[in-house]
């Protein structure tokens, strides 16, 4: 499934069924940033890679957000930017922010920006 073009080489941004760390989750990856497994087994960037853009859905797993969903992907690929909902450690609080894409990591959290506005809108959504 394509959701989008890649922010830095405009190829397609697919939609693949991955497993990591012996979960099944989206990778979302742009179509040249191909990856294989090494001699040593690690799991490294092809020759012919032009890019590097690869998310997984579980990304944000480490703020009780179980995942980065097909379309929160294809609307930050549309936007540039997205509100994700993410829960504090007991899961009890929760909060809206920003979502970008990122060079080196694939997608960042902008900490320092409030979101205020749309936090209802999104509510709605989901």
């Amino acid at each position: 499934m394509i959701l989008g073009k890649c922010p830095y080489c405009k190829g397609n941004v697919h939609a693949l069924k991955s497993t990591a760390n012996g979960k099944k989750v989206n990778l979302y990856s742009c179509e040249n940033a191909k990856k294989v497994y090494d001699d040593s087994e690690q799991f490294v960037f092809t020759s012919d890679s032009t890019c590097t853009f690869r998310v997984y859905s579980n990304v944000f797993l480490r703020w009780n957000k179980r995942s980065f969903s097909k379309y929160e992907m294809k609307k930050l690929l549309e936007e540039d930017q997205v509100i994700v909902r993410l829960h504090g450690r007991a899961g009890t609080s929760e909060y809206f922010k920003y979502v970008i894409t990122d060079k080196e990591y694939g997608v960042s959290i902008l900490w320092d920006e409030e979101v205020v506005e749309h936090s209802k809108e999104l509510e709605e959504e989901i």
